[in-house]
């Protein structure tokens, strides 16, 4: 009876052990499925937001469509201009508040530390030095400009002959609502969509793509590092400040000191 007892309790030791090999080459398994899969979710998840950044970026400019329609009939009747202005007025008023509205959104889905934030010492503080790092930047840039012989960009060479046919849509549209839009999607939305952990590193790079971004959209030329240097300063005061307001404020500074 010993003898088999003995034997009994090797046999078991045995196909317990050959169970548990089962049970960890199953989960090995399971877990580099659930890995996979995560990872696939991850990269659709990506060009999802890519392709939604693009339809963003396509409303963006389909506001601008009126302005260019009235650039194109100088001799028509005024009531033509007059509804062109209303249709510009309508979809900006719509867009605004479809993107402002989809931001909010975004924040409380991914549970983001961005907000109405009021100004306090230290975001005062902040917005000193960004405005003195932008006057830095001014400065460079007309030396780089002056020094390199840089021609006037496309993105620029568009909006003075839209300012020399429409000047006061022109400005209003290039001081006032420009910056609105472009902070609420190039900052806001992009690193909702694509940067949404709260980590020095992951932030830094979302910094670096966004500029790239920004530059590679408003030029391709030997002006791409000036957009992209204005591209990741604008990120870095959304980023630093938390709030989407302060961001649109020195976009709108820059804009109205080039206007001047």
């Amino acid at each position: 009876i010993k003898k088999y007892f003995l034997k009994y309790i090797k046999l078991s030791g045995v196909i317990n052990c050959i169970l548990k090999i089962k049970r960890l080459s199953s989960f090995k398994l399971n877990n580099s499925t659930k890995a996979k899969e995560e990872f696939l979710l991850k990269g659709l998840n990506v060009i999802k937001n890519c392709l939604f950044l693009v339809l963003l970026f396509a409303m963006d400019q389909v506001i601008s469509l009126p302005q260019i329609a009235a650039m194109h009939i100088h001799d028509s009747h005024p009531v033509v201009h007059v509804l062109l202005v209303v249709v510009y007025t309508l979809t900006t008023l719509a867009v605004v508040i479809f993107l402002v509205q989809f931001y909010r959104y975004k924040v409380r889905k991914n549970h983001s530390d961005f907000a109405n934030y009021p100004l306090n010492s230290k975001r005062f503080r902040i917005m000193l030095l960004m405005v003195g790092l932008w006057f830095i930047f001014m400065l460079l840039q007309t030396w780089y400009v002056t020094y390199f012989n840089i021609g006037t960009s496309e993105n620029q060479s568009a909006i003075e002959q839209l300012l020399r046919d429409t000047p006061i849509w022109t400005w209003v549209d290039a001081v006032l609502v420009a910056p609105v839009i472009e902070e609420l999607i190039f900052r806001g939305l992009f690193f909702e969509f694509f940067f949404t952990k709260n980590s020095r590193l992951v932030r830094t790079i979302g910094v670096v793509v966004n500029g790239a971004l920004f530059g590679g959209l408003h030029d391709l030329g030997a002006s791409f590092p000036i957009y992209a240097i204005m591209g990741m300063l604008l990120a870095i005061t959304y980023l630093w400040t938390k709030d989407i307001k302060y961001s649109i404020t020195l976009h709108i500074i820059n804009n109205f000191i080039s206007f001047l």
